[in-house]
């Protein structure tokens, strides 16, 4: 069965780095897997059909602009997705590439309805251009999701080592098997780390279970580990030498909002390393 990774794409160092990640996983398997390279155009010319303009007259993404200066923002998108075709064909991968105009958070939830994995940068072109400002697309993105989402940081993956986030949920259980699909075909280390959450009782223990949906492929490694859980993660993949974290979208230890306000934003938002959030 074909896989689809979606890919963000933009000016950025981030979307350059996803868009490596998303080659390399490509590459794996290219006869199986499609890669969709999407760049939005957020700002539009006013069209003169009320419907059409109301969002930019509201302020709201598309922003209304002259027309020629819609035309270089669409230029610049048609050079990004042109770059990334050529980066594709070097690589001997497949893939298409889609240039629309649209509120840029919308039309990209709307692209990963269909897609197996979506690939983003961390942070993107505002940060670029005010830095300091950037992330909040990516914030946003991975709580709107329909997919997995995996956000890059500076830096494409090189699945130096992966760490799993664990706690027995069906989050969790969603991380561990969409690490699997990940590195198949690669000798990857893989540490499967839980948070001590005291709620659940000094005997609970899901690092078992965890390490058994993995052992049969690969040598895996545990952790029990004390602390505020977006930090004792994040920590145990830096000292572990792994460049990407994997969570579940929810856990019994990471509700909803806890999971995506603490971890997404002190880790994605900081880009140390890169961030797998599965459901």
């Amino acid at each position: 069965m074909e896989q689809h990774i979606l890919v963000a794409l933009d000016e950025s160092p981030w979307a350059d780095a996803a868009a490596g990640t998303a080659i390399a996983l490509a590459a794996a398997d290219p006869d199986a897997t499609l890669l969709i390279g999407v760049h939005v155009v957020g700002v539009t010319h006013l069209s003169g059909d009320l419907i059409r303009d109301l969002a930019g007259l509201l302020g709201f993404e598309p922003v209304l602009v002259p027309e020629h200066v819609e035309l270089v923002y669409r230029r610049q998108g048609r050079r990004v997705l042109d770059t990334f075709e050529a980066r594709c064909a070097e690589a001997g991968v497949r893939c298409r590439t889609i240039l629309e105009t649209g509120a840029v958070l919308g039309r990209l939830v709307h692209h990963a309805s269909s897609a197996d994995l979506v690939v983003m940068g961390a942070l993107g072109a505002s940060e670029t251009q005010s830095p300091g400002q950037g992330g909040s697309l990516a914030d946003r993105f991975v709580k709107a999701s329909p997919t997995s989402v995996l956000c890059t940081g500076r830096q494409a993956v090189e699945f130096n080592g992966v760490t799993i986030g664990y706690d027995g949920s069906e989050g969790a259980r969603c991380a561990v098997k969409a690490v699997r699909h990940l590195l198949r075909g690669r000798d990857t280390p893989v540490r499967v780390v839980y948070v001590v959450d005291e709620r659940r009782g000094p005997d609970f223990d899901p690092l078992p279970e965890g390490a058994q949906a993995l052992s049969s492929e690969r040598t895996v490694e545990t952790a029990r580990l004390v602390g505020e859980a977006h930090e004792a993660l994040a920590s145990d993949c830096e000292t572990s030498g792994h460049d990407l974290l994997a969570l579940g979208y929810r856990g019994r230890s990471f509700v909803g909002e806890l999971l995506l306000g603490r971890v997404t934003e002190r880790v994605l938002g900081k880009a140390r390393m890169a961030v797998l959030v599965a459901r």
